[in-house]
């Protein structure tokens, strides 16, 4: 094996995973993409896709999945690890695999930075 597969065990699979990644509301986007994070309690990197229906029908949306799968399938090694990431398409862009790829990597990279910097901030008192 070359280490670029894609397992279940990266794929973000329940209701209640993408509940928790939605309900932290920690996102960003590029213009490519819009990605939600949240950490796990592994080491290993998830991934969830939503591909809404205003994108086209049945072939375009699956086609958007698969480059998105491959995109992470890809990068998986340059995205930080222990994150669970949500990965929605924007309208705007009918992007390519590159684009998605360098988009996948720098947004992770960034919620990564922000979920840390949200993890050693002193919580309020009540």
């Amino acid at each position: 094996m070359n280490g670029f597969g894609f397992t279940k065990a990266q794929h973000l699979r329940s209701q209640s995973d993408y509940e928790r990644v939605y309900a932290l509301k920690c996102k960003a986007a590029d213009g490519v993409l819009l990605v939600f994070a949240a950490r796990n309690a592994g080491n290993v990197t998830r991934i969830g896709l939503s591909v809404s229906k205003k994108h086209g029908g049945a072939i375009v949306r699956n086609r958007l999945k698969r480059l998105l799968r491959e995109a992470f399938r890809l990068m998986q090694h340059e995205i930080p690890s222990g994150l669970d990431l949500i990965a929605i398409p924007l309208d705007k862009s009918r992007a390519g695999l590159m684009a998605y790829e360098e988009s996948l990597v720098n947004i992770a990279q960034r919620l990564n930075r922000r979920l840390e910097r949200a993890s050693f901030e002193p919580k309020a008192e009540r």
